[in-house]
């Protein structure tokens, strides 16, 4: 189905965010206690039960619901931090907020995976954390990603760049850990939501592990992922730098991906994933227009696999300065509404933003200059998802950057093949008013909403 707001309007589409006010950003003395401050006194498990704090039912439990932390031992010496919150309700009960549909009743929703985009955590869905648990029955699983976050941050190896096999080592690398984490958690039958990167890492794990397990109760059989939900995913469009070119889909770029393309190398600052959030924190002027010297300094630094973050990590008591470029226009709204809690964000975005580089070596060699897949979805999944009878929904935000026309595309070709083979539609694309690519931050109320929707639930 074609693209529409959450509120069935569809609207134009823009790449810029609206400018907010926001709190200035830290002096050079509140960055220099802030990096002592973390040198020698904070933990990074103190961070994270800080940010836990603002919900509602941590660290004492609402009666309906309770938090563990933990780290899930992936092989190799690392583990993956993941933060479960166990909804204990039972379907039907008075005290739920929430209801099944009846098209929907016997489809019992047992297991969220909510997996961060890239160079980002888990944290960033702090403030979606309470309105997901609130199915009853359900357990969230929010991860960081290894060598994201707080998980392990393991040398990242050397991959090329030049073959499929090449880009599919450097997929491996994360989704293999992934598949090793449910393993030892025994989950099966599990709604997967994926931001951007993660996004685009969740359609790599469901074409390599997704499969049919039996159900020895009733003797029946369902896929281990039950539905798929893509948050402005990247790597979605055709391009000129796919390496698919041996397919006849690979070769053909549409007029709309066309455009997009044109505006990515000009109006979007490099892979704006390496670019919404990474480029924010070491170029304050984010939507300005490249002039030609930037452009080939940047198109070096992502040839050669530079980091900004290594920027970061190496300026010592100056990084709250260059971090709070991002979270101070990132999280304005917090802080006008409760600066105590901005200040928790802040601090758990210093600890993520500071750890040893790792994952983030991965995007320019997934990714070519402009944030363009050299191993593009829409060429890899649709057919895929179809023999896998795999529900999936897109959603954007009405300020996205992100190429919503390559989701809608990806959605028609995905219903096209669906409706010869299983006789209905298996996907959707939806865009959420007052949104840009962090959709669930900006509107999480919509947010919420378009996912109950498409897992069967309703408020009561």
């Amino acid at each position: 189905m074609a693209a529409v707001q959450a509120n069935g309007e569809r609207q134009p589409q823009s790449t810029k965010l609206r400018a907010i006010e926001a709190p200035v950003n830290y002096s050079y003395k509140q960055s220099f206690k802030d990096w002592t401050k973390h040198m020698f006194w904070v933990k990074d498990q103190d961070v994270i039960s800080r940010l836990l704090s603002i919900l509602p039912f941590y660290p004492k439990s609402d009666g309906r619901r309770t938090v563990d932390i933990m780290r899930i031992d992936v092989g190799d010496g690392n583990y993956l931090q993941e933060i479960c919150i166990e909804n204990k309700e039972e379907e039907g009960s008075e005290s739920t907020v929430l209801a099944a549909d009846n098209k929907d009743g016997g489809s019992k929703v047992k297991d969220i995976v909510l997996l961060h985009g890239y160079a980002a955590s888990w944290g960033l869905f702090i403030y979606n954390l309470d309105s997901l648990s609130s199915i009853p029955g359900v357990r969230v699983h929010a991860l960081d990603l290894l060598g994201f976050g707080h998980s392990s941050r393991p040398k990242f190896p050397k991959y090329a760049h030049d073959t499929e096999e090449d880009i599919h080592k450097v997929e491996d690398w994360f989704i293999d850990s992934l598949e090793e984490w449910r393993r030892k958690r025994n989950i099966e039958k599990f709604v997967l939501i994926g931001h951007s990167f993660g996004g685009y890492l969740s359609c790599a794990y469901a074409m390599k592990y997704n499969k049919q397990i039996l159900d020895t109760k009733t003797n029946t059989t369902s896929w281990l992922i039950d539905k798929l939900i893509l948050v402005s995913p990247v790597g979605v469009e055709r391009n000129v730098h796919s390496l698919l070119k041996n397919k006849d889909a690979g070769a053909k770029v549409s007029k709309a991906e066309q455009d997009v393309q044109n505006r990515s190398t000009s109006e979007l600052r490099v892979s704006e994933e390496l670019t919404a959030d990474q480029e924010e924190i070491v170029n304050e002027n984010v939507h300005g227009a490249f002039n030609p010297e930037e452009h080939r300094l940047l198109y070096f630094l992502w040839k050669h696999h530079y980091s900004p973050f290594s920027i970061v990590r190496n300026v010592g008591p100056l990084r709250s300065k260059f971090i709070s470029q991002w979270t101070t226009r990132r999280f304005s709204h917090i802080y006008k509404q409760d600066p105590n809690q901005f200040q928790i964000m802040h601090d758990y975005i210093y600890t993520v933003f500071n750890g040893k580089g790792s994952g983030e070596y991965a995007i320019t060699r997934v990714l070519a200059f402009g944030a363009l897949a050299r191993l593009p979805l829409i060429d890899r999944c649709p057919e895929e998802f179809v023999n896998m009878s795999l529900p999936t929904l897109f959603l954007y935000g009405d300020k996205d950057w992100m190429n919503s026309d390559a989701g809608e595309e990806m959605t028609k070709e995905i219903n096209v093949l669906s409706r010869k083979k299983l006789k209905k539609d298996l996907a959707e694309c939806f865009i959420l008013p007052k949104a840009g690519h962090h959709l669930y931050l900006d509107n999480p109320e919509d947010f919420a909403s378009s996912i109950f929707r498409f897992l069967g639930y309703h408020q009561k």
